[in-house]
């Protein structure tokens, strides 16, 4: 059964998996390729997450919503779909979902996760860069409707960049193809309800969402770990370094 929350996982990491152009035909994949079924990592999430528990679950939190055919159509184009609960005590039960792609070509159009919300019905709020120490830059922002509220925070990797924003994107792709490189890539996106919160404070539900993800790249083993953010950081017993 898809989800709402496959939908928009899947939709917004679409555009950047669009129909090789003439001159893909010379394409040769990065350096970093990663082999048949190396993918598989991504279902070998830690059972802990900092405070959080993994908590397989077949409950969305959000209401359902009605199918758009274009983010179904979007599941096909990926070769793995990954999404887990995570639950802590006095703490938002946090959604994660990680979409990857084994090949990246030139995008022709880009769905980003706030368009998504934006398109199923929700009010983008707070649309903002929250900047991890010394790890990637996450975008975060609040998709508002109905009265409820989720924050929702995520990264992209594209070969052995880290990019944030749609022209970072663009220029990670333009140097892969100048160098005649095909790159894998990855989406990680977390969210939660702020209503589950004791504190209406947005710097405390911000602070919340970058200690989960702080928490899950510190606690990454090394192949995870590589897969999530490729070589553009290191890992170190202090934390990461790029």
């Amino acid at each position: 059964m898809i989800r709402r929350r496959d939908l928009l996982g899947a939709g917004a990491f679409a555009g950047l998996a669009g129909a090789a152009s003439a001159g893909a035909i010379g394409f040769r994949r990065a350096q970093r390729t990663v082999p048949p079924g190396g993918d598989g990592v991504l279902t070998q999430l830690p059972p802990r997450v900092g405070a959080w528990q993994l908590q397989p679950s077949s409950a969305d939190m959000v209401d359902p919503i009605e199918i758009d055919v274009a983010f179904a159509a979007a599941l096909d184009m990926y070769d793995r779909v990954v999404e887990r609960d995570y639950v802590a005590p006095a703490l938002p039960r946090i959604m994660l979902n990680i979409v990857y792609k084994r090949e990246l070509r030139q995008e022709d159009r880009f769905h980003w996760p706030e368009f998504c919300y934006a398109t199923q019905g929700f009010k983008v709020r707070r649309l903002a860069p929250l900047a991890l120490a010394n790890g990637p830059i996450v975008t975060r922002f609040i998709g508002d409707r109905a009265g409820r509220n989720e924050l929702v925070g995520y990264f992209m990797r594209i070969g052995d960049a880290l990019p944030a924003g749609s022209l970072a994107v663009r220029a990670a792709l333009f140097r892969q193809s100048l160098a005649l490189r095909l790159p894998d890539g990855v989406m990680v996106r977390a969210s939660f309800l702020t209503d589950e919160l004791d504190s209406d404070d947005p710097a405390a539900a911000d602070k919340l969402l970058a200690a989960f993800f702080r928490a899950l790249l510190a606690g990454a083993g090394r192949p995870l770990w590589e897969m999530l953010v490729g070589g553009a950081l290191h890992q170190s017993a202090t934390g990461f370094q790029r």
